[in-house]
């Protein structure tokens, strides 16, 4: 049971039940976030804008969300991205090497990148000189700009979901909840 409860939507204003309601589903990870509705309508902003919007592909930022989920340990996080990486072209050969990606053989050099700069940023702030030199080789400025910051972002989320306990929702993995993100 979550530490903190969800927002109370008969209590929120009118833009965050907008924003409530336009989500695939009632995640609670946004019914959580909620709470602080200032925080909620920018954050639902900056997470649409990367899941849908972005440069960077949504295989490259689902690796990094899953090796984000996994270093943090965020076992909602992890769950609800593994239909999403998958619809987004993540091999289950792929999803299941998430823990020790530097022995398998399934990640090209370009992934391999984005798995080591996730594994920087995300355990000491910044990345290296070397990855990001040799992630410029395969990303444009505005998909490194965005990987960094879909590491950031999912990292802060893991953070929030860790923290406060978030609920898995019943239907958590099962379905691809993002199918049109996933598939840009």
């Amino acid at each position: 049971m979550a530490l903190l409860p969800y927002v109370d939507e008969s209590k929120a204003s009118d833009k965050t039940r907008e924003i409530l309601g336009n989500t695939p589903r009632k995640l609670n990870v946004a019914r959580m976030i909620a709470n602080s509705e200032t925080v909620f309508h920018n954050f639902s902003r900056l997470g649409n804008s990367l899941m849908t919007r972005a440069a960077l592909s949504s295989k490259l930022r689902e690796i990094a969300i899953l090796r984000t989920a996994k270093l943090t340990g965020s076992v909602y996080e992890w769950t609800q991205h593994v239909p999403i990486a998958s619809a987004a072209g993540v091999s289950e050969e792929q999803v299941a090497a998430m823990e020790n990606w530097e022995d398998a053989r399934c990640f090209d050099e370009a992934e391999r990148l984005v798995l080591r700069l996730t594994d920087e940023v995300t355990r000491n702030v910044k990345g290296r000189r070397e990855t990001v030199e040799a992630l410029k080789r395969h990303l444009g400025a505005p998909e490194l700009v965005e990987l960094i910051l879909s590491i950031g972002f999912w990292g802060m989320v893991a953070r929030l979901l860790e923290t406060t306990e978030v609920d898995l929702e019943e239907y958590a993995g099962k379905v691809n909840m993002l199918d049109r993100a996933a598939r840009k």
